[in-house]
């Protein structure tokens, strides 16, 4: 008798879950009478919770889970919480679910997770959800489970399944074995329903002659939901009203649109799909034409999926039963599997492929979208750029072979860095010169002019750090209470006011390790010198005791600084009480002081600094104030500001 068993597929979008009793059957697991949970978190009065249908919608909204894993914390009005319990949020009433159908709780738990993830992300992300679960989970590949749902082919023979998703368009070739279906060929492109809604949101901006706004990463948080939920509805009507927030307002949503753009958008990207599927094996492109397609996710039975489809298969394609569930199923198959068939050896092909008959769906579209024709070749691949890689998307999810265009990086990290008001009590400081052009609140650096993101500051970067940076761009913002002359940022002396200096650097996805690896070798030795701005540093360990705030060491640099001698006592200086940082593994953190004599000012300065990594993105919020509690809370609040939900902005 086979144990109980639950499979989760955590996606960008929803969460879809399916148990097996121990009698084999097979039940999708329902919440809230939907068997697809919101894959998001909502703020209700400070506390994270799932959304319900009847939440106003400005409500402010935490995105996609699945995006936030790698990111230590989150701070929701002065509170950090982790990224197990953000998860465990939202996966406890689908584990609840789960025990009332079994009558019990699962015996084992499965994670879908995709084929093209690294060995160390997909170990993060068991890591997050055995803490989140407080339960042991067994990952299960996704192209094994591609495998294991789709009807078996004879000996000999292949079909490709794709998987329609919010973040990506993912095929599998599946072959027939003798022991089992094979995995022949894989590929992987980050285009997926996600990334049309937010073209789809570009379009609408565009129409509204709010255009810059497209290119504003926040508003992905709050109008991209929204385009789904109108985008989704159209299946029963021609058009529908989509309530944007202010300034924008309602917009109409047609089909004919949404149908045109659609068109346009997905044959581009299966184009790449199949180049890449076709490229790692010999025989795809005669099976597309041969078998036709089978197609699960999400957008299976969207209008534009099939009509794309159509320009690459004469067959067309055929939608799975229980499209969204079809990834936990194939990994409940595979898991109760006596033998991984996947890797056999090519078996010899069969002398005649038998051929199913293929349901079509649609003819081919009736012609690109003129807005999307504009948006998307110039606009829209900005906006969609800024999107995705400047809000949810430059998480975690963003581990794909491609890297951003060099052209993209410094509007992706305009709209990564916090913005006027998103750090209570500061302004926003504006540059006249050595600055962007494009921005003059932001400094940005490339090549060899890049400073170094570890302990201290004003050092070029060196080593791994310096050859993994791909941009590097920095905003500050002053204490209200502050006013500074000075208005070029090379002169600028930030030691001297309570401010919090915030720095967005990207890296290449291949480096991002090595890079983050860099800086944390450099904040174990942490060298003060007299080119660094913040002197006698701190490093705040991951683990074990904080140290508190820096005293003045021993040996300053430079004369005209306090020193102490064995006769003269370290003191300490005023106003030193700590504020407490949070850490995690994916933290680093240092306190440090510049003394009244270095400052600038006439008064000690505290300075704390906290690095996040968040996908491709390192951010840092560096924060000084005149007692090191200030500091300490000036600077995670800097870090919980990075690109905020433009409802709680406001």
């Amino acid at each position: 008798m086979p144990s109980t068993a639950l499979a989760l597929d955590i996606g960008a979008t929803t969460v879809c879950a399916t148990v097996r009793d121990r009698n084999g059957r097979i039940a999708n697991v329902r919440v809230d009478n939907s068997d697809t949970v919101p894959a998001r978190l909502v703020v209700d009065r400070g506390t994270p919770r799932p959304p319900h249908g009847d939440d106003a919608p400005t409500i402010p909204q935490l995105g996609s889970v699945i995006d936030r894993l790698d990111v230590a914390s989150t701070v929701i009005d002065g509170v950090a919480w982790s990224a197990d319990t953000l998860l465990a949020i939202l996966l406890d009433p689908i584990l609840n679910a789960a025990a009332a159908l079994l009558g019990s709780p699962p015996a084992k738990i499965m994670i879908v997770v995709p084929f093209w993830w690294d060995h160390d992300r997909q170990r993060r992300f068991q890591l997050t959800i055995h803490a989140a679960l407080r339960r042991p989970v067994v990952m299960v590949p996704s192209d094994k489970a591609f495998a294991y749902s789709a009807p078996s082919p004879a000996v000999g023979t292949h079909r490709i399944v794709i998987d329609c998703g919010a973040s990506a368009l993912a095929a599998v070739m599946v072959g027939g074995g003798t022991r089992g279906p094979r995995i022949a060929a894989t590929a992987a492109v980050e285009d997926g329903g996600d990334i049309f809604d937010r073209i789809l949101l570009a379009n609408a901006l565009t129409a509204a002659d709010h255009s810059e706004l497209a290119l504003d990463a926040r508003w992905a948080f709050a109008g991209v939901p929204r385009i789904r939920a109108g985008r989704e509805a159209l299946s029963d009507v021609d058009a529908v009203a989509v309530a944007l927030p202010k300034p924008v307002g309602p917009i109409t949503l047609s089909s004919e649109d949404v149908d045109e753009t659609g068109a346009e958008f997905f044959v581009s990207a299966f184009g790449e799909l199949f180049r890449s599927l076709d490229a790692a094996h010999p025989e795809a492109a005669d099976v597309r034409e041969q078998q036709g397609l089978l197609l699960c996710g999400g957008l299976a039975y969207d209008p534009a999926i099939s009509s794309a489809v159509r320009a690459y298969s004469s067959r067309g394609a055929r939608v799975m039963p229980h499209p969204q569930h079809t990834l936990c199923r194939g990994a409940l198959a595979f898991g109760s599997a006596d033998y991984d068939s996947t890797h056999d050896p090519d078996p010899l092909p069969a002398k005649h492929a038998e051929v199913d008959d293929i349901d079509t769906e649609i003819g081919v579209g009736r012609g690109w979208s003129r807005r999307t024709l504009a948006v998307y070749g110039g606009l829209g691949v900005a906006a969609v750029a800024v999107a995705v890689a400047g809000g949810l998307a430059l998480s975690s999810s963003m581990t794909g072979p491609a890297d951003l265009r060099a052209s993209d990086l410094q509007s992706v990290a305009a709209a990564v860095l916090p913005a006027e008001g998103a750090i209570a009590g500061t302004t926003m400081k504006t540059w006249t010169d050595g600055v962007s052009r494009s921005d003059p609140t932001m400094r940005t650096l490339t090549g060899d002019r890049l400073e170094t993101l570890a302990c201290g500051g004003g050092r070029l970067a060196t080593d791994g750090e310096g050859e993994g940076i791909r941009l590097e761009a920095t905003r500050v913002l002053i204490d209200d209470g502050d006013t500074d002359p000075v208005t070029t940022f090379d002169q600028f002396d930030s030691s001297a006011t309570t401010n919090v200096t915030v720095t967005a650097a990207i890296v290449a996805r291949d480096q991002r390790d090595q890079v983050w690896s860099a800086i944390h070798k450099s904040n174990e030795r942490c060298t003060s010198t007299k080119d660094d701005l913040v002197r006698t540093i701190v490093a705040i360990p991951q683990d074990g005791p904080d140290p508190g705030p820096p005293t003045y060491s021993e040996n300053l640099p430079g004369t005209q600084l306090p020193t102490s001698t064995a006769a003269t006592p370290s003191r300490t200086s005023s106003g030193s009480e700590q504020g407490g940082v949070t850490m995690s593994t994916q933290r680093q953190a240092w306190r440090g002081l510049v003394p009244a004599a270095a400052s600038g000012s006439d008064t000690d300065m505290h300075v704390t600094c906290v690095l996040d990594i968040d996908g491709v993105v390192l951010r840092r919020s560096c924060a000084t104030a005149k007692s090191s509690a200030k500091a300490d809370t000036l600077a995670q609040t800097g870090a919980a500001a990075f690109n905020p939900a433009p409802e709680s902005a406001k």
